[in-house]
């Protein structure tokens, strides 16, 4: 036994000097230890993580085989032992560990084998074992004790899948708690938590019991009770229980439609009441959501059309007043209108009330908006028109600043080295200039949305605006890169080179400004955007 220690011993020592890897090396060397001390399990696990690591060293594939065998026949002998004590249990648990190590090894490469005499003692001792464990399940199963059965039935289908009846005492364990108590919630009547229970069973065993058709009970009642509710016109519950019905099954008798029926039906009818009352936006929206729900609903798709046609709201633009300046007013007006059609508001529709009437157009800008009612109902009556909106600039005020250009003393240095090294300085005094230039437009609009029925003022507001820009640079028709600026004190001008970085900045700014008519579009466009909001957000239902 010494000289097989010592020979083991040796091997080792041997594998670690051949193996490159270090974690390898240290997993050989402790599992020569255990094998050294008879510690053949341990020994037999590091070498099957040194074989898998490197899985081409042949010597660690002997080492392996070696110490696995060893650890074979040990577990080989605690099956006898076990069996001759009359310990069924060990006798099988441990054959199973034998035959785990055979066939783990044999994925490796590397066999074993086993002694014929263990599997006579499994087979012996699990006929007894098995026997007394099924014996036990049968009875937890009368008991009604089904957790404690399933425990011992999926033990005995671990050991041996095909004994007996096992495969049935275990589905009966596992899923009829299950069952029972889908059974309770179906006699509450809480059918959709007993369809669960049963869904649960049949995804896992669609054979067990009657469970399909169970399933197909309780969804049946809960479509009967959908039906009922539906019928006594309770919307909400109705589209509850069918929506219960629909997510578990789309195909299951008219469903479908009746779900689609309880969702949009209140919706459908109140939209009629509102485009009776001639609330026909609201009419039109709640149309509009049911044909997004249901595609086709009854004739939702007819009355959405006859609800727009009914909301719709044409409006007639005044040609805005900015004093004698008509092409301004063009500007703006053609700037609002572009604003409004890019809404796409479905009720809107823009005219030109010049191009409409010219007579009543005239008159409004001529008089503040103020205009004979029996004016505007005939813009309704022979136009349609329901709305006037009436734009006046309170204020539009421009100034195109003229350019202001101050001329400034500063000096032009010149820096020159001589050919022995020498550096001289000249500074000489130069002109050069200071160019500013200020641009600045204040707008203010005064905006009246005038019923053409009453006259009444829907909507107004006044809105302000402001626009300004400026430039300031500096310009020299020398070396500006040489410019510096000067300081004056006591009739001398002196260099100052603590303001050369100042005055470089002002001789590369540009001189482009903003023009006026620039800043006017963008005052424009402001005021034209909150108009258009406002007259988009304006709902004369309201």
């Amino acid at each position: 036994m010494l000289r097989k220690s010592f020979q083991i011993l040796i091997f080792v020592i041997g594998i670690i000097f051949l193996l490159p890897s270090c974690g390898t090396k240290k997993m050989v060397k402790q599992a020569g230890k255990y094998e050294s001390a008879g510690m053949f399990k341990e020994a037999s696990e590091l070498y099957y993580l040194a074989h898998i690591k490197k899985p081409q060293k042949v010597d660690i594939a002997i080492a392996l085989k070696r110490s696995g065998q060893i650890y074979l026949e040990e577990l080989s002998q605690d099956v006898s032992n076990s069996f001759k004590q009359g310990n069924y249990k060990e006798t099988v648990y441990q054959y199973m560990t034998a035959m785990d190590l055979v066939a783990k090894l044999n994925r490796t490469g590397v066999g074993l084998k086993p002694d014929e005499s263990m599997k006579r003692y499994f087979e012996d001792a699990s006929e007894i074992y098995l026997a007394q464990r099924y014996e036990l399940g049968q009875k937890l199963i009368y008991e009604l004790n089904y957790n404690g059965a399933r425990g011992v039935f999926e033990e005995i289908y671990k050991i041996d899948p095909e004994y007996k009846d096992t495969r049935n005492y275990l589905d009966q364990a596992t899923f009829e708690p299950v069952y029972i108590d889908g059974s309770q919630l179906y006699d509450e009547g809480k059918y959709m938590d007993a369809y669960e229970k049963w869904e649960s069973i049949y995804s896992s065993a669609s054979g067990y019991k009657d469970v399909k058709e169970r399933m197909g009970q309780a969804l049946n009642e809960r479509y009967k009770e959908g039906s009922l509710m539906l019928i006594d016109e309770n919307f909400d519950g109705a589209a509850i229980a069918l929506g219960e019905v629909y997510y578990k099954n789309r195909a299951y008798e008219d469903v479908k439609a009746l779900y689609t029926e309880a969702r949009n039906e209140p919706i459908y009818r109140q939209a009629a009441e509102m485009l009776g009352e001639g609330k026909c936006r609201s009419a039109y929206y709640a149309y509009g959501q049911i044909i997004a729900d249901a595609g086709k609903y009854k004739d939702a798709g007819k009355l959405e059309v006859e609800a727009l046609e009914c909301a719709q709201y044409p409006i007639a633009i005044q040609t805005p007043v900015i004093g004698k300046n008509t092409a301004r007013a063009k500007d703006f007006q053609s700037m609002l209108n572009s604003k409004l059609l890019k809404l796409k508001n479905p009720f809107l529709k823009i005219y030109d009330l010049s191009a409409i009437n010219s007579r009543i157009d005239r008159s409004m800008r001529n008089s503040s908006g103020k205009i004979d009612p029996s004016l505007l109902k005939g813009l309704r009556d022979r136009n349609g028109i329901k709305a006037v909106l009436y734009c006046e600039f309170t204020e539009f005020e421009t100034q195109a600043g003229k350019e202001k250009k101050k001329e400034k003393t500063g000096f032009e240095r010149t820096v020159m080295k001589s050919a022995s090294g020498e550096t001289s300085i000249y500074d000489k005094k130069v002109k050069y200039a200071e160019v500013s230039r200020e641009n600045i437009v204040e707008v203010s609009l005064v905006f009246k949305l005038i019923s053409t029925e009453t006259g009444e003022i829907l909507l107004s507001d006044r809105i302000s605006k402001n626009r300004e820009d400026q430039t300031s640079y500096a310009t020299y028709s020398g070396d500006k890169d040489k410019l510096y600026p000067s300081t004056y004190s006591n009739g001398t001008y002196s260099l100052n080179e603590g303001g050369y970085r100042s005055l470089q900045k002002m001789l590369k700014k540009s001189s482009h400004i903003k023009s006026v008519d620039e800043l006017t579009n963008s005052a424009f466009k402001d005021i034209s955007h909150k108009v258009a909001s406002d007259i988009n957000n304006f709902d004369p239902e309201k």
